[in-house]
């Protein structure tokens, strides 16, 4: 096999494999902290100032965005089709690079509308009576 080919290759495993552990991590996470299992802190989950103000949105966030996990899924599994794709259909190694900081940017435009709809619903939780305390 080819230098460039083994290249493409390894390159494209370790954009998969990423983008694959960052999902699996994003969907541990909401799920923690959409049951409780996750406090609200400074260092992991989603961290707005909506989702941080109470326990309560925190975790009306966190649901919200573990209903969005299934595009999360999707989008990283189409992705990781697309590098499986460039790899057999053109392995250079800038190709491969290409495509996958595509893959990277729009599993990160996913996860951006993910949080995007996590801070609207601890929005709206924190309208509703006696929901949202701030502390």
């Amino acid at each position: 096999m080819a230098p460039e080919r083994v290249l493409a290759l390894v390159q494209a495993a370790i954009l998969g494999v990423v983008s694959i552990v960052t999902a699996v991590v994003f969907i541990v996470v909401a799920s923690r902290a959409a049951d409780g299992r996750l406090a609200r802190n400074q260092w992991v989950g989603i961290r707005t100032r909506s989702t941080m103000c109470s326990d309560e949105a925190w975790q009306a966030g966190h649901r919200a965005a573990l209903r969005l996990t299934p595009l999360l899924l999707v989008a990283t599994a189409l992705m990781c089709a697309a590098l499986a794709a460039t790899v057999l259909y053109v392995p250079a190694p800038g190709v491969v690079q290409l495509v996958g900081f595509g893959v990277i940017g729009a599993i990160l435009a996913v996860v951006v509308y993910i949080a995007f709809v996590a801070d609207r619903a601890a929005k709206s939780d924190d309208d509703r009576p006696g929901g949202g305390r701030r502390r």
